[in-house]
């Protein structure tokens, strides 16, 4: 089933959510006169610089430019896109959405197999508490320290050496094969001579996707001599892939959001015995690479991630794939590096909650991780060697956009391999697509060049002030666009931002539609423009004389533009000519109006 929402229905889900009450459930909100203050849940900061206004239904955050509407609001916090944050605002205020049948497509198929994977939960659970073969299983989760109380909590089954114990629980059910086979849980026999159970004797994990519905399994050999794969996992299906599910999210995802950052190990113990042990905001990617879905999948709940990995060869490189994702996702990275030869599991078995917590402590950024990973791999003895390193280690440098950041991790790896910091930084420069321009203007062998959009990106601050402030009072009170636009056009406005939200603007009111912030929002495509939208509304200012502000501005625009419009002409005959001393003379100009 596809889901269709007309504008008129985004726009009532809109209006009943209310702005202060969908974000007052993730921060503390305090009042702060028409307004309410908060600290920003999209950057670390200490005091309050996100502000949400309950007239206008938007926010902005004033520390890292963070604004809109409620539903861009919830796109952030969940990192979801339009579509399902209108689905999430329409849930909460139990608005129905009318559904459309897509052809080909069972619109109860993932119910079904939700249904299906919840009996199969409770058949292997049941064999492994009262059947007579789950004492052997029953042995072994003991043998791992894993609690009753835990079992129960993760729903952890057995599933017995039978070739068809699951097949007659669903016939008695009226399962149909069809439906086993399509949640993974039956496969056909090798002589095509029908179906056996694909889990058999193997202790077994339900996997469930970040709303607790089951969608696979995971199933481990009892004795790791078995000439078996240890782990075995469903296949892919409707509900179940691989790429998009992390282990214990559903559980721990309050946590990880209350405690802004997140544990990742590898596998089911590593996870249930964290768990068993107080360490709850924890996920796995259960034997799965990390991939990008996982990375936005996370950054709903948090920008901070630990990775813990096997302290072998195989846990370490691990680490350097996923991090990398979680890094170029804009996530913060650190490695909690164990002993070698321990994991999560056998770590935290042996020193409980704090002695894991004392080498979280200890934990590396990723960046420096990487660097003293690579020395430790490359070695650095002779020239070949830190050649090799540092070519090893710059893509990951290359990738970091804080200059800041990206200068103390040139130094380091400058320290550790004794190779200069210039050095390092030429050849980081040697990487990039370097253009070298001045002024707005790229000179080519002595040439000038010049094109429209280089003209218009130059900025003229005394007239953008009038500019702004015009767009600000349509922005504050619609009844202004009537007055603005009988004398002026988008054409008129010398910066492009405000061009375009004046275009937005003037066309709402041509077509005599309801205007409001968040209406004009979401019609604004770009997030550039949607914070100049928002910081003009919340700026605080207060116009006393607003008839004769919109007169001045827009007797200085025009002037302005008069005057601009000529050395924009005079400089396009100078490039055309190839006059580059009138050039540079009428570029001198426009550099003195500039300021």
């Amino acid at each position: 089933m596809g889901r269709y929402i007309t504008d008129e229905l985004v726009e009532e889900i809109r209006v009943r959510s209310d702005i202060v009450d969908v974000i007052s459930e993730r921060i503390l909100l305090k009042k702060s006169g028409a307004n309410y203050k908060g600290i920003c849940p999209f950057h670390h900061e200490k005091t309050p610089s996100l502000v949400v206004s309950p007239v206008k239904q938007i926010f902005h955050c004033f520390g890292c430019n963070t604004g809109g509407n409620v539903y861009q609001f919830i796109m952030k916090i969940e990192n979801i896109p339009f579509p399902d944050a209108v689905l999430y605002l329409a849930k909460r205020y139990g608005i129905n959405i009318p559904e459309q049948r897509i052809p080909g497509v069972n619109k109860n198929q993932k119910s079904i197999l939700h249904d299906v994977n919840r009996l199969a939960v409770n058949f292997f659970h049941g064999q492994l508490l009262e059947s007579p073969q789950g004492k052997v299983a029953r042995k072994y989760l003991k043998g791992r320290g894993i609690k009753d109380d835990t079992t129960g909590l993760f729903n952890i089954g057995y599933a017995t050496p039978s070739w068809d114990g699951i097949q007659l629980f669903f016939k008695e059910k009226g399962i149909s094969v069809d439906i086993q086979k399509l949640a993974g849980l039956i496969k056909e026999r090798e002589d095509g001579g029908g179906y056996v159970d694909k889990f058999r004797d193997r202790v077994i994990f339900p996997i469930s996707d970040s709303e607790g519905n089951v969608v696979g399994f995971g199933g481990r050999v009892l004795h790791d001599e078995e000439q078996r794969p240890k782990y075995l996992n469903s296949p892919e299906t409707p509900v179940y892939k691989k790429g998009d599910i992390l282990y214990g999210l559903h559980l721990a995802k309050d946590l990880i959001r209350k405690n802004k950052e997140a544990f990742l190990v590898e596998g089911y113990f590593d996870l249930i015995t964290m768990y068993q042990e107080g360490i709850k905001n924890v996920i796995a990617t259960s034997g799965t690479a990390l991939t990008e879905n996982h990375m936005r999948l996370l950054k709903r709940y948090t920008d901070t991630m630990n990775l813990i990995f096997d302290g072998d060869d195989a846990g370490r490189s691990a680490s350097a794939r996923g991090g990398m994702i979680l890094l170029n996702g804009g996530m913060k990275v650190r490695v909690v590096l164990l002993p070698s030869g321990k994991d999560p599991d056998s770590f935290v078995k042996e020193k409980k909650r704090e002695g894991f917590l004392n080498i979280v402590k200890e934990a590396k950024p990723f960046m420096e991780y990487m660097i003293d990973q690579t020395i430790a791999e490359s070695g650095i003895k002779d020239v070949n060697e830190k050649v090799d390193c540092i070519k090893k280690v710059l893509p990951f440098i290359s990738g970091i956009s804080n200059s800041v950041e990206k200068g103390i991790y040139i130094a380091l790896l400058a320290e550790k391999t004794g190779v200069s910091e210039r050095a390092i930084l030429d050849e980081i420069n040697k990487r990039s697509d370097k253009r070298v321009r001045g002024s707005g203007f790229e000179i080519k062998n002595s040439q000038p060049e010049v094109s429209n959009s280089d003209l218009q990106s130059i900025t003229f601050n005394p007239c953008m002030r009038a500019e702004r402030i015009l767009i600000q009072l349509m922005l504050l009170d619609h009844k202004n666009i009537e007055k603005i636009k009988r004398d002026i056009s988008p054409d008129d406005f010398i910066d492009r931002d405000m061009a375009s939200i004046s275009s937005i603007l003037f066309t709402l009111s041509d077509k005599g539609d309801t205007i409001t912030v968040s209406r004009v929002m979401d019609m604004l495509s770009e997030d550039r423009l949607k914070k100049i939208a928002l910081e003009l509304v919340l700026e605080d200012m207060e116009y006393h004389e607003v008839d004769k502000n919109i007169s001045d501005c827009i007797k200085y625009i025009k002037k302005n533009r008069m005057g601009v419009k000529k050395l924009f002409n005079q400089l396009k005959m100078a490039v055309s000519e190839g006059n580059n001393e009138q050039f540079q003379k009428l570029h001198e100009q426009i550099l003195k109006i500039k300021n």
